[in-house]
Formats: structure tokens, C-alpha cells, sequence
């Protein structure tokens, strides 16, 4: 099985250093551009996606429907949201830019921010929950956040020859995720564009 993951594209807070988590800015002309240029690539990689599972956010469910429209074999499929691809809550500290964290919490604790160990057991079940909507379908597009694709890849690919606590998933980025029920190996398919300001707070780009 070939899971495609996608982040979805750049929205006005992306580009600001806000801190997004689960509140629900939309893509902004920049991201839709980032999307269309990382699904053309994807189409001519593998057209026949037979799949596509998003977020309930709006900026990946816009991402989704984006690509859906450049796959040609994608064109019947069927967009299916799934709650567990939403992305990680950052409490508090959503909404703000890099200078206001610093100012208002300098330790990087903000009062409502789900944890990393909690982000890498909703990975796991967001990864389960994808082959099982697959129903046996080969090749599938999952469109999502940073932090819970991050935490996906991390907590999927543990123990295995991929394992490492996965980098930063830049804006309309795309990885491969080939799983045959035993081994699993990933592949940077488009990697997207990650804003400068986020690459200098790496703890919180998510």
C-alpha cells in the first residue's frame, strides 16, 4: 500500500510565525499555488490515487479537494474526513507570533498544548484508521498538518530501518509511505516550503 501524505499549503498565519493548531485559518493564494504545484507533481508520479482522507480543517480540506481536481485518477474519488488527522492543540499559544511565545511562555509550555507522547499515540491511530478505510485500495492521499503527520511518521516507523523523530513538513509537502503489513519505508515525494520564521522555533512549527 502506497500512503501519500500531504500537508496542507500555506495560510496567512503560516506565513506570520502564528502558531495555528486546531483553529481554522484558511489557505491563503500562496498555499493554493503550493498545493497545485505539489499535486501536478504527484500526478505524474502516481495518477491513480483511489483515496483521499483529510483533516477536518479547512486548510486541508481545501488542500484535498485542490489535489483531487489534478489527479485525473483521482477525479471519482471520494473525500473522506477523518477527526484523528486534526492537527496538534497548542492551547493557549495558538494564534501567536514567535515574539509574543517568547514574551508570554518563555519555558514553551502553553496551558491546553497536547503532548508529544499524546500526539505520537493519536499518530498510531490515526495511521490504523487509515488502512482501515483504505479497504484494500493500493494507493491512497491522506491531506493533514505538520505536527500530526510529524508525530504519525515518528510513532509508525519506530523500530523500524526509518525510525528517527521526523524533521519539519514544510508547507504542500508530500511523503510516501509504503506499507506491505510488515515493513514500512518512507520517501520525501515534494518537499515543500517551511517558513523562515518557523525553522528558528523549531519546537513549535507543528
Amino acid at each position: 500500500m502506497n500512503i501519500y501524505l500531504l500537508r496542507h499549503g500555506e495560510t496567512d498565519w503560516n506565513r506570520e510565525g502564528r502558531l495555528q493548531g486546531r483553529t481554522d485559518i484558511p489557505l491563503n493564494e500562496a498555499g493554493r499555488e503550493q498545493v497545485r504545484r505539489a499535486a501536478d507533481i504527484l500526478a505524474a508520479r502516481a495518477p491513480d490515487i483511489e483515496l483521499i482522507i483529510t483533516s477536518p480543517l479547512a486548510r486541508a480540506r481545501e488542500s484535498a479537494e485542490i489535489a483531487a481536481g489534478r489527479l485525473s485518477g483521482a477525479g471519482g474519488a471520494a473525500i473522506l474526513t477523518e477527526p484523528l488527522l486534526t492537527e496538534r492543540s497548542y492551547g493557549a499559544g495558538e494564534g501567536t507570533t514567535p515574539e509574543e511565545r517568547a514574551a508570554k511562555f518563555p519555558d514553551g509550555i502553553y496551558p491546553g498544548k497536547e503532548s508529544w507522547e499524546a500526539l505520537l499515540q493519536r499518530g498510531t491511530q490515526a495511521f490504523r484508521r487509515i488502512l482501515e478505510m483504505a479497504e484494500g485500495r493500493q494507493n491512497i492521499l491522506a491531506a493533514a498538518h505538520g505536527s500530526i503527520l510529524r508525530g504519525m511518521v515518528t510513532a509508525v516507523t519506530a523500530g523500524t530501518p526509518a525510525a528517527r523523530q521526523w524533521e519539519i513538513f514544510g508547507n504542500g509537502s508530500i511523503h510516501l509511505i509504503r506499507y506491505d503489513g510488515g515493513s514500512i519505508e518512507v520517501e520525501t515525494v515534494c518537499a515543500g516550503t517551511s517558513n523562515a520564521v518557523f525553522q528558528a522555533d523549531r519546537n513549535n512549527i507543528y
